[in-house]
């Protein structure tokens, strides 16, 4: 998911989070609805219990003798369909039994209720005492199991729908949250060199996007303001730095006339010349490149034979790679005259062959066309 858009993973994750949601759910409905269901159950079998009772207490003809079988008349209708009944007398003796069960008992607990198993059948049994009678209704619990696992079915139906319903909105809807982002990442990438006045478009909302705005525009600010300093620090050491330069290399220069000098403080003179002639250089990069970053270079045009500059500069080349063994191709077209600002093209050309003398190995070659 590392390179996944944003509004990819919000809707990844929103499905993500709403399917562990129902599955969550799932595990509490379930166990919940099947409890209640189970105490209804519970409830319907006291009833029961209580309607047979009554019955042996109001109605006339009931058995006077508790020891008595108890005929199927005297068991409610919906007892004798739904329920499974063991009715015992004083002794324990059974007065009467649902038809076909013959099982004596469904468990031994003497009270409450319990769950109790009836061949393949599973039941939930309520045991009531009224004596001198002892009552066991027993209802089909397979019905509730057949309950949960239609209930079941359909939460395993409904997650994996859900969570791509959850998915495509909140692919959308990170969609539509990101777009603020996606203006800002818009007008962020106009901004450049030169255009360090533009700033980011503040939103309508208060919100953390535009905060987050705010804030990359202070920083666009400050960005500013350290960069046109640092131009203006260039151009100003350019500047100051090429008046004490001049006055050193014209000092070099008359001393190196002076004719009291012996061969080798006259070498030496040199050798200070040529570290002044590279510090002229370097300072004019400098300001060559202050003057090209604040938009104030000026380049002065005229029409110059470029193929004489660059025999010129191979002249150079050759000096430079004597020692080397590098050999040197061209081809140069004669007389090639452009519109170039010939001080400023020079200074490119003499960057180029150092930097070719410096980089080819010896026995090389440097090949040169135009």
């Amino acid at each position: 998911m590392r390179h996944w858009s944003l509004k990819l993973k919000f809707g990844v994750y929103a499905a993500t989070l709403s399917f562990i949601a129902l599955l969550a759910g799932a595990a509490l409905i379930l166990p919940t609805v099947y409890f209640r269901q189970r105490a209804e159950l519970d409830r319907q079998l006291t009833q029961d219990a209580g309607e047979l009772f009554r019955d042996l207490e109001n109605f006339k003809g009931a058995p006077v003798n508790a020891r008595s079988p108890l005929g199927a008349k005297f068991i409610p209708l919906a007892m004798q369909q739904d329920r499974y009944v063991i009715f015992k007398g004083p002794e324990g003796q059974i007065l009467y039994e649902t038809p076909g069960l013959q099982t004596g008992s469904f468990t031994d607990q003497s009270s409450g209720y319990a769950n109790a198993q009836l061949g393949d059948k599973h039941l939930r049994v309520g045991i009531f005492n009224n004596p001198p009678y002892h009552l066991q209704v027993g209802a089909d619990l397979d019905q509730l199991k057949s309950m949960q696992k239609d209930l079941l079915a359909g939460i395993a139906l409904a997650a994996p729908l859900t969570a791509l319903f959850v998915f495509a909105g909140g692919f959308f809807l990170g969609k539509y949250a990101l777009r603020p982002i996606a203006d800002i990442t818009a007008a962020a990438e106009q901004i450049s060199i030169n255009r360090l006045d533009d700033r980011l478009p503040m939103p309508l909302s208060k919100d953390e996007v535009a905060r987050l705005t705010e804030v990359l525009n202070d920083a666009f600010d400050r960005l500013k303001n350290s960069y046109e300093a640092a131009i203006r620090f260039s151009a100003d050491a350019s500047h100051q730095l090429k008046t004490p330069i001049s006055i050193m290399r014209a000092g070099l220069e008359n001393l190196r006339s002076e004719k009291s000098l012996t061969d080798s403080q006259r070498d030496e003179v040199d050798l200070l010349l040529q570290q002044t002639r590279r510090l002229t250089a370097l300072i004019l990069d400098l300001l060559l490149l202050a003057q090209a970053d604040s938009g104030r270079l000026i380049l002065d045009a005229e029409e110059v034979n470029l193929s004489r500059m660059l025999e010129s500069s191979i002249d150079d080349l050759e000096a430079l790679t004597f020692d080397k063994s590098i050999s040197i191709t061209r081809e140069i077209p004669a007389d090639v005259l452009v519109q170039i600002d010939e001080r400023r093209i020079r200074l490119a050309l003499q960057n180029l062959i150092e930097n070719a003398a410096k980089y080819t190995p010896p026995n090389g070659e440097i090949s040169i066309r135009s």
